[in-house]
């Protein structure tokens, strides 16, 4: 007997779905959904006045309780399925409509068969003292419940480009009362009687569908909802395992009858046996690949999702490279075709320097004995002319009728490596610009498949849009080799410009000896001289095996910065100009001034700024150096007083490396000083005027506990 909650609760459900079935019956011009979805609610309120009048006067006051509420689930089913005809291919396929029409009518009229032979709707004593058929009765309201969930699933997950929120809120309102009805019986089913607190509440529970199912309704535009084949997939999927799990749990139920004392062991071992053979089976390749293709070819007019397996053919294509554990792209490309049709594996061909085409890369085929196809084979020939896709079954199957004559594929023939090897079963033709660069064998579907020219114009538009992508990584990698080349011959142009200061010093020694030679000053300055020259060319002989470091010319070592002083630099920078430019000036370093960076470039950079304004002074004209602390930088100038630049030489010529106003010059001195300053995490500046000199400033980074000592002065030019 149901007590006043219940009652108040089940008068709240009749009262909410009278209202919403009324609201929707007096509408306007209301579509087929909105009638459906109102006559369904019509039964549910009907069911709820139903349980009252029960909780008042007796459950046998109301025989048809509990067959109203199988017509109730049954009509709501109904309304799921008038939502989702035109995607599962009812409005357009009798046969399908009439099998659906099949199946859930015996569903429904199984359950009203039982509840009014053995009246096991409303027998509320233990499953155990009934009838066996009421162990049955229950585990089809759970069919029913499960039925409704599987189809709101979809009707979720797809809301989102049709539908919008009106379809989300509409699932997740009926969901409520599907969601409770497979709490309930599952309970019922498991400890073998009904939970009457759960009973009396459920009224509530189910009244709180009907807002939501009003405010998703308000809006015209009912039924617009198209089911995706990923939709149609977990579909029939999560339905297939559903009924699974109930058949072996009925299944299970009955080896506890009649088990006796052996009857639970029975039980549990059935159960746990079952579901890991389900399990295998759901997550076997080949169930998976041939549920596809039912689904297709059942479902739906066309086979593919093209915006789907276009997106996943791009995003597979597309994967970061370099990630760690990610394929190379010639394996993804492979297998971002091969799963299209569910292939295990699949080999790409490419031409070789030999001639023709043989095996550069596989994915999932390790027992495929790769063949070299020659330039003059037939099935090239094929390839280049018709750009079709070889369909090896098909060439197989009129090989063994003898015909003779041509066949599907004109007149080529079955070639002996694919007659050898029954796996091979197409031939997908790589072409980009009309011009053939790959060959894709793929390995039979796991699934059965009759291919058609759905098939092979998706194979052919694939195959296309890989041989761009292969075209494109093999220009790449050209332009990478081109770079690298390009980069070497930089730094070599670099090189060559030292070694030429490099030779002016040790030309200017010669000379001298000649006068000198006898001077023991001169001897020990010239020791001095072909010591750092001997050092300067073995740090530009390292300076050519260097790895390329991203600037040319810019490189600060070999990637790892050490420190270095400034000031003794620019010391012996100095000194070594000195000898052929007598009027040199150096203030400003006395004491040390260091910074990040590697000396040999840093001094490289000073040689290439005061050489060129030696070149561009008179021989006793005076030139400046001069080293002080700014702030967190050391500023270093290099002035002259030689015929200048022009504002529009500075910024159109002057770092444009290889160009030059020297007879002999490479051209790159200061595009160098420029590039090494930056690599330091410095600047280079220039200030000059024609026929007034010039002066180039740097700034570089000081380490923080340097230059404490430094004179804060600025020298005129």
């Amino acid at each position: 007997m149901m007590g006043t909650i219940g009652q108040l609760s089940h008068m709240a459900a009749a009262l909410a779905f009278a209202m919403l079935g009324l609201a929707l019956a007096i509408k306007r011009s209301p579509s087929g959904v909105r009638l459906a979805v109102a006559l369904a609610s019509f039964l549910t309120a009907f069911w709820a006045v139903g349980q009252v009048i029960a909780g008042l006067y007796g459950a046998d006051s109301f025989p048809w309780l509990s067959r109203l509420e199988t017509i109730r689930s049954a009509a709501w089913i109904g309304v799921l399925l008038l939502l989702q005809r035109r995607s599962l291919g009812l409005a357009s396929s009798p046969h399908q409509s009439f099998a659906v029409a099949l199946g859930l009518g015996f569903v429904i009229a199984l359950q009203l068969a039982l509840d009014v032979m053995f009246q096991v709707g409303a027998n509320a004593l233990p499953l155990s003292e009934q009838h066996p058929g009421a162990l049955l009765f229950v585990a089809l309201r759970l069919v029913l419940a499960i039925s409704g969930l599987v189809l709101l699933h979809n009707l979720y997950v797809n809301s989102g480009n049709d539908g919008g929120i009106s379809f989300r809120l509409f699932a997740v309102g009926l969901g409520v009362i599907f969601a409770y009805d497979l709490n309930l019986y599952t309970l019922h089913f498991l400890i073998g009687e009904p939970n009457l607190s759960l009973l009396e509440i459920r009224g509530a529970v189910n009244a709180l569908a009907a807002p939501l199912i009003y405010l998703a309704l308000r809006q015209d535009g009912g039924g617009r909802f198209h089911l995706s084949r990923q939709a149609a997939f977990q579909t029939v999927s999560f339905s297939m395992i559903g009924l699974y799990l109930i058949a072996m749990s009925i299944l299970a139920y009955g080896l506890k009858m009649t088990g006796g004392n052996w009857g639970q062991l029975l039980q549990v071992t059935f159960l746990a046996v079952t579901l890991i053979a389900g399990a295998l089976v759901v997550l076997s390749p080949r169930f998976r690949a041939e549920l596809k293709v039912r689904i297709a070819r059942n479902f739906y007019r066309y086979r593919y999702d093209y915006r789907v397996e276009w997106l996943r053919f791009i995003e597979k294509i597309d994967a970061q490279p370099g990630v760690a554990g990610q394929a190379p792209f010639r394996e993804r490309l492979i297998e971002a075709v091969a799963t299209v049709l569910d292939c295990p594996g699949g080999a790409l061909l490419e031409p070789s320097d030999a001639g023709g085409y043989e095996l550069s890369s596989r994915w999932g085929w390790p027992s495929l004995d790769a063949p070299h196809i020659a330039d003059s084979s037939a099935i090239l020939l094929f390839f280049h002319e018709s750009g079709r896709i070889a369909d090896f079954d098909q060439l197989r199957r009129e090989a063994a009728s003898a015909n003779g004559g041509p066949g599907s594929h004109g007149l080529l023939k079955l070639p002996q490596w694919a007659a050898a090897d029954r796996a091979i079963w197409l031939g997908v033709p790589l072409i980009h610009r009309e011009k053939l660069i790959a060959i894709l064998l793929l390995e039979r579907s796991l699934a059965a498949r009759d291919l058609n020219w759905e098939d092979f114009d998706l194979l052919r538009t694939l195959g296309r849009q890989g041989a761009s992508y292969l075209a494109e990584a093999e220009t790449q990698a050209q332009l990478d080799e081109a770079r690298s080349f390009d980069e070497y011959n930089r730094r070599f142009a670099f090189v060559m410009h030292d070694v030429k200061n490099v030779v002016s010093q040790l030309g200017l020694v010669a000379r001298n000896a000649e006068r000198h030679a006898d001077k023991p000053e001169f001897r020990a300055d010239m020791i001095a001289t072909l010591n750092g020259s001997v050092a300067k060319m073995t740090d530009l002989l390292k300076l050519m095996g260097r790895e390329n470091d991203g600037r040319a010319g810019g490189g600060a070592g070999d990637g790892a910065m050490g420190e270095a002083d400034v000031a003794r630099i620019l010391t012996m920078v100095a000194a070594s100009v000195r000898r052929q430019h007598a009027a040199l000036e150096l203030e400003g370093a006395e004491l040390p001034a260091p910074v990040a960076g590697d000396a040999s470039r840093l001094e490289a950079m000073l040689t290439h700024l005061v050489q060129n304004a030696v070149d561009a002074s008179a021989p006793e004209a005076l030139i400046r150096l001069s080293l002080e602390r700014v702030g967190a930088q050391f500023r270093i100038s290099v002035a002259d007083s030689g015929h200048g630049m022009s504002r529009s030489f500075i910024r159109d010529e002057l770092f444009k490396p290889f160009r030059s106003t020297k007879d002999g010059g490479f051209g790159i001195g200061a595009f160098e000083a420029r590039e090494i300053a930056r690599a330091h995490g410095g600047r280079l500046e220039v200030e000059s005027r024609p026929g007034e000199g010039s002066r180039f400033t740097i700034y570089l980074p000081a380490l923080p506990e340097s230059g404490q000592g430094i004179r804060h002065r600025v020298h005129p030019a």
